[in-house]
């Protein structure tokens, strides 16, 4: 289970495009080295030719992609391939701090994070009760609760 969150441009309610992909992409670059959001490669013609004709047309159309994995931690970045990026979405996943590599990318462009599960711009500073903190939190809460009790009787 993931935290999922958008990089935006502006606030809730009044948002600006990030900027030109190339623009874009290098900013992420830059702030995480190593981290590149490209378009996976088109599968074989004779893959392409087996396919469902949703799932073809998807695979013709590829979204950016970029994974960062750093010790406890994951983030999956996505956006839509187009010359305008207007957000990148993400999907956060593990138990180390994501906020100073959000920090990193966001800060020196003026972006915010969105947190998508309660619609608000997530405080990129490391508090107490972080967005991330609260997240977690949740997320732990939720796999307790799922789990099989221990009590024969519950």
């Amino acid at each position: 289970m993931g935290w999922d969150i958008s990089i935006i441009n502006g606030d809730v309610n009044d948002r600006l495009p990030l900027g030109p992909r190339e623009v874009v992409i290098a900013a992420v670059a830059k702030a995480l080295p190593g981290v590149v959001m490209e378009c996976p490669p088109i599968p074989p013609k004779e893959m392409l030719d087996i396919m469902p004709p949703i799932v073809r047309e998807n695979a013709l159309n590829p979204n950016l992609e970029a994974v960062c994995d750093i010790g406890d931690l994951t983030i999956r970045f996505y956006a839509l391939n187009q010359p305008v990026l207007h957000w990148i979405n993400a999907e956060v996943r593990g138990n180390d701090d994501p906020l100073p590599m959000l920090a990193a990318i966001c800060r020196p462009n003026n972006w915010s994070v969105l947190d998508a599960g309660d619609k608000q711009i997530v405080d990129l500073n490391k508090t107490d009760d972080s967005a991330w903190d609260r997240f977690r939190e949740w997320r732990d809460y939720a796999f307790r609760q799922a789990l099989p009790s221990d009590n024969p009787d519950s």
